[in-house]
């Protein structure tokens, strides 16, 4: 049995089939490998729709030796398909890193410029805020190290990230994973609420600069994207003057 189409064609399918084939294993490698859901998902759909339009290539070979046109409608569903599909993973690829990493131009006519972001330096000021939160009967993300401050939400509308080094926490230093996670949120729920109030752990584990940096990050998303609010408390007597200085330019005291 001898090739049935020039050499160039047969040389053409195999390079397609041998391209598909790596950037199947490469993505096999990374399936549940990152701790975003939605970027777990553009991997598992991506790798899915290749296998599909492998398995077309495959028959592309056969035909090569023998049985030309037997598997053309084969070849035509399983093309459709993983084109199709490989521009869905694409265009949701570039929808998540436009989400968490590129900042869009919006009408400036349009962002509010009251004071959406807070912070809060007392103790018992920081209670008084989180019962007036309770009132307000608006979704609420917090991220915090004593879950119990939050007793006596309505049903529904909290939701708590616990930063810990245990294993049903957010590690303190994933910075990033806390920041994906406040984006999705407010991205669902605009006109929520965003409390942090474990600033002085996240500095434990990292330097100062870092997390002014999470936090002004996190800040332009919630209030001029996500049309929501931030509140940030922080014990002022955990950080330096200059410190409490640089936070009070981004964040107007409550």
């Amino acid at each position: 049995m001898g090739l049935v189409v020039p050499l160039p064609i047969f040389m053409i399918d195999v390079v397609l089939f041998l391209a598909m084939g790596y950037a199947i294993f490469f993505l096999l490698k990374r399936i549940n490998r990152y701790s975003d859901p939605n970027l777990n998902d553009l991997v598992l759909y991506s790798a899915v729709f290749l296998i599909i339009g492998e398995l077309g290539r495959i028959t592309d070979i056969i035909d090569d030796f023998c049985c030309r046109g037997a598997f053309d409608n084969f070849q035509y569903a399983t093309y459709f398909i993983a084109i199709v599909g490989v521009i869905y993973t694409v265009l949701n690829y570039i929808r998540f890193v436009e989400m968490r990493y590129v900042p869009t131009i919006g009408d400036v006519s349009e962002i509010d410029h009251s004071s959406r972001a807070n912070v809060v330096f007392s103790r018992s000021r920081f209670l008084e805020v989180v019962g007036t939160l309770k009132k307000e009967r608006v979704p609420i993300l917090a991220i915090t190290r004593s879950p119990e401050i939050y007793k006596g939400f309505e049903e529904g509308l909290l939701s708590i990230i616990w930063v810990s080094q245990v294993e049903k926490g957010v590690s303190p230093t994933a910075l990033h994973v806390i920041q994906g996670i406040i984006h999705d949120f407010v991205r669902k729920k605009p006109g929520s609420v965003v409390v942090i109030d474990c600033l002085e752990y996240l500095l434990l584990y990292n330097d100062f600069r870092s997390v002014f940096k999470f936090l002004t990050n996190v800040k332009d998303y919630v209030v001029f994207q996500g049309k929501s609010r931030m509140i940030v408390f922080v014990d002022g007597d955990a950080i330096s003057e200059r410190e409490k200085s640089i936070l009070l330019k981004e964040f107007e005291p409550l």
